[in-house]
């Protein structure tokens, strides 16, 4: 049995012709939407994310610093009462400015203001801040004495030295030398 579209002449169209839909169009369609969708998420996420961020104290994110600084920036009473070098204190100058001659300036300052000079020499580091660095708490206050004799602003406990004292030069006093004499025995 044969009907009225079986029977069709050539180059004439009879009927609703539609495309073929193509699958993969709708698929890349699809797919640039739903990758459209994911940034758009994720760029509400970063900027809520900083929105919380922003508003939190900044002051609270700053860690505290260590204990053995923070100790030693306020002396005890004891700290506080020594003003006389003790000979029987070994003191090691090190140079570690790069620039010649410092140890030497600084150790003649050393025996000068009456403690018992040891090791003077160069050393290794990358710090800029010249630091006395005291091994054992019964050196603490001594080391405090000689920083402040010398100029150096910073002390700290550490057993990577032998000496009782080891005063570390580095680049900030280098140039400027030790204290004058006067400024450390008149305390």
């Amino acid at each position: 049995m044969t009907d009225e579209f079986d029977e069709i002449e050539p180059g004439r169209r009879s009927g609703a012709h539609r495309q073929e839909s193509a699958a993969s169009s709708n698929i890349g369609a699809i797919s640039l939407v739903i990758i459209l969708a994911l940034v758009a998420v994720l760029l509400v996420v970063a900027a809520i994310n900083i929105i919380f961020s922003s508003m939190g104290n900044p002051e609270s994110k700053i860690a505290d610093p260590p204990a053995s600084e923070s100790s030693s920036a306020e002396p005890s009473p004891s700290e506080s009462e020594v003003s006389v070098a003790d000979d029987s204190v070994t003191v090691d100058v090190l140079n570690g400015s790069g620039v010649s001659g410092v140890a030497k300036k600084f150790s003649e300052a050393v025996e000068e203001k009456g403690w018992n000079l040891g090791q003077v020499g160069n050393y290794s580091t990358n710090l800029s801040d010249s630091t006395v660095y005291y091994n054992g708490e019964e050196n603490a206050s001594q080391a405090k004495l000689v920083a402040k004799s010398l100029g150096v602003s910073a002390t700290e406990a550490s057993s990577d030295f032998e000496a009782d004292i080891t005063v570390v030069i580095c680049s900030d006093i280098a140039d400027r030398g030790p204290e004058p004499s006067e400024g450390g025995d008149s305390e």
